[in-house]
């Protein structure tokens, strides 16, 4: 089962070198851990690529569980999609939610990152 994410944890970066940012939305009144949960919708902090031309862009989580939901809306987990790209990062380290299903738009490349001692490089 995949942890929760949370405000504050990292969205991997995808792309020509945008780099991970923070969840900075989630629940008003659902907190996890101390941390607002995060919901399908819920923001991070922009980025940009910082060798190409391209502007900084905002980012939001895209995907989250099928079956549970925060405020109506799906509950983000380790692994869930960010729609520019990148995925949650980093969750609780004892509160999960449901199993990954095929509905959720991750991959098991974000989810070997997030356990990686060194993202995106072999171990």
């Amino acid at each position: 089962m995949p942890p929760a994410h949370r405000k504050g944890d990292i969205g991997s970066g995808h792309g020509c070198h945008y780099p991970p940012t923070p969840a900075t939305g989630g629940s008003g009144d659902v907190i996890i851990n101390g941390k607002p949960a995060m919901r399908v919708g819920d923001s991070y902090a922009a980025h940009g690529c910082p060798t190409c031309p391209a502007p900084a862009h905002g980012r939001a989580l895209a995907a989250g569980s099928p079956t549970v939901f925060i405020n109506g809306r799906p509950a983000g987990r380790l692994g869930d999609a960010i729609g520019c790209g990148g995925a949650a990062a980093a969750g609780s380290g004892n509160v999960f939610i449901d199993e990954l299903g095929p509905d959720s738009g991750t991959a098991s490349c974000p989810l070997a990152m997030a356990g990686s001692a060194s993202p995106g490089m072999k171990d």
